[in-house]
């Protein structure tokens, strides 16, 4: 069971001052809130954004996890994205020139120290299927979000790129079954159980480069959740916000 075609469902994005980011995602991105928990500790998600065929979710961390010397591994590229944009905590992103378009996410770049060696992991460990018409290096299609890569040691800004201030989450309906078999394939996973919390059952592994996964099983009850039918949308293929 590789994880092909599986749904990249949500990403998270590490904070130190929400106000801020919350302008910035919410009236320079133009993403709509479609969660918000009171419990600032809470690791599933201070804040949710419904962009489309995946779903943003903030957590806060403490401000020395943002060194100024250092920024993002990952770039998100929205729909039309033509405008690059870095955050206060060195996020980076491809948005609509638009400010505050609503647009949904496109591609997720990761920036790779060995392309040749990333490539083979995306295809032949994950399982994902490679895009054949992906422009500027190679892309892997997955059940919601393609995956693109880029080489360089460095961010999109120049910067030291870091791991620990995002994590793409892959969505499974079986998670010992996909643990099993791409541990199998090679998949280090970090630590051998998979972990059980309200939300679900998750477990981490990460990419050649560094960059940060999670597979996530969902609980019944996250799917009551305010953000619950933005995940049933997502998960029964359909990637556009409604419109009605």
């Amino acid at each position: 069971m590789s994880l092909r075609d599986h749904p990249l469902l949500y990403l998270f994005l590490e904070a130190h001052a929400l106000a801020e980011q919350r302008v910035f995602l919410e009236s320079v991105a133009g993403l709509p809130v479609i969660e918000e928990e009171t419990n600032p500790s809470n690791r599933h998600g201070v804040v949710k954004y419904d962009a489309g065929p995946l779903v943003v979710s903030v957590n806060l961390s403490p401000a020395t996890r943002f060194p100024s010397s250092t920024s993002d591994g990952l770039t998100m590229v929205f729909a039309h994205g033509d405008t690059r944009r870095t955050d206060t905590h060195g996020h980076h992103y491809l948005l609509d020139g638009a400010p505050g378009a609503a647009a949904a996410m496109a591609e997720l770049r990761l920036r790779v120290a060995n392309l040749g060696a990333s490539a083979r992991f995306y295809r032949d460990v994950l399982g994902l299927r490679p895009q054949p018409d992906a422009a500027g290096g190679p892309a892997f299609a997955t059940g919601t979000v393609p995956i693109a890569l880029r080489p360089g040691g460095s961010a999109d800004d120049g910067r030291r790129i870091r791991y620990d201030t995002y994590l793409l989450v892959f969505h499974t309906d079986d998670i010992d079954s996909t643990r099993a078999e791409l541990a199998a394939r090679g998949v280090a996973f970090t630590g051998r159980a998979v972990g059980s919390k309200e939300i679900g059952r998750t477990i981490r592994f990460a990419d050649p480069s560094g960059h940060r996964f999670c597979l996530y099983e969902p609980s019944e009850e996250v799917l009551t959740w305010p953000s619950g039918s933005t995940v049933r949308r997502i998960l029964s293929g359909q990637s556009t916000r409604s419109t009605t």
